[in-house]
């Protein structure tokens, strides 16, 4: 799978959700262990929604998106959470986009201005 570099300071909300895999296992009598599941237990998930964006930007990151809900590794920074770049991937393989339509200029019934907003959540790959 390719890394594809993902430009993303076009963002209007962010939200990092952070979870460990740990196994329980039950004695029956109320006793309880907790086992991490894996080397690498933290799974990081980002939920972004971007800012409304023009056509020229929204076919960028609607491509970007296309390629990381295929297999590909999305390679960006996700201030303030993190400095270094690092890669990620497309939760479930899918996005979502919606449409803003605005009335420009002084002739509003015929001239519209037409937005995107794409929402999707992003898995930190190989978080430790």
């Amino acid at each position: 799978m390719a890394d594809v570099n993902f430009a993303i300071d076009l963002i209007s909300n962010t939200e990092e959700r952070m979870a460990h895999r740990v196994r329980k296992y039950g004695f029956g009598d109320g006793y309880e262990q907790i086992a991490a599941d894996s080397i690498n237990t933290r799974v990081v998930e980002y939920d972004i929604t971007t800012r409304p964006l023009k056509v020229a930007d929204a076919n960028t990151i609607r491509a970007a998106l296309d390629q990381a809900a295929v297999g590909d590794f999305l390679l960006c920074t996700l201030l303030p959470f993190s400095t270094v770049e690092r890669r990620y991937r497309l939760k479930d393989s899918s996005y979502s986009r919606q449409f803003l339509v605005q009335a420009s200029g002084a002739n509003s019934a015929t001239q519209r201005e037409s937005y995107e907003i794409y929402q999707f959540t992003l898995v930190e790959a190989n978080a430790n």
